[in-house]
């Protein structure tokens, strides 16, 4: 029987933002803060989004060893590997609480925010690196929609940030997140279509 890896992994990962979002901290809108909010410094129950993100990074980190040694030549899997690394250690260091009068660690905010930008870089770079790998025209394609919409939502989602847009900042990047774990899942099923892994 397959163990789709990456569909587990993201099952999880799922899971687990809506479980936290039953013990938010107050002031949190879903629509307004991010998913890293869940798992902000002071909040009393971070250390379930904690889980989410370290669970879901360790199993990427997992898969791929899992994957690489069946399919050697499918090199996009060290891009998946290094996203998951880092999305690990976004959720080892915490960003900066909703609540802007709880005293915070600069440097762990700091820390968080590089290790999302790295983790975004590395998932982009994979769904590149597909593009020119994959020799059918249609999943070329299909992978080029994924790289459009990711890096699309990625520079909203900075303007958001910077303060140039003012749009619901939570929902697009749910969004954004939603269209990474659609890739991972689409590319697992295209990578074991037929080969059973042991």
């Amino acid at each position: 029987m397959k163990l789709r890896v990456f569909a587990v992994a993201v099952t999880y990962f799922v899971s687990v933002i809506i479980i936290a979002h039953f013990f938010t901290s107050v002031g949190y809108d879903w629509t307004q803060n991010t998913i890293s909010d869940l798992a902000a410094q002071g909040h009393s129950y971070k250390w379930i989004m904690q889980a989410g993100l370290v669970g879901f990074g360790s199993a990427l980190i997992l898969g791929v060893v899992r994957y690489f040694k069946a399919y050697p030549k499918s090199y996009f899997l060290f891009f998946v590997a290094v996203y998951g690394q880092f999305i690990l250690l976004s959720g080892i260091y915490c960003t900066a609480p909703i609540d802007s009068t709880i005293p915070f660690s600069i440097q762990e905010s700091s820390l968080h925010s590089l290790f999302a930008t790295i983790a975004g870089i590395s998932m982009s770079i994979g769904i590149l690196w597909q593009v020119f790998a994959i020799v059918n025209d249609r999943e070329r394609w299909l992978r080029l929609v994924f790289l459009i919409l990711i890096g699309g939502l990625s520079g909203l989602f900075g303007l958001i940030e910077n303060g140039t847009l003012l749009l619901d900042k939570g929902i697009v990047q749910r969004v954004l997140y939603l269209v990474g774990l659609i890739w991972l899942v689409y590319e697992e099923q295209k990578l074991t279509p037929h080969k059973e892994l042991s």
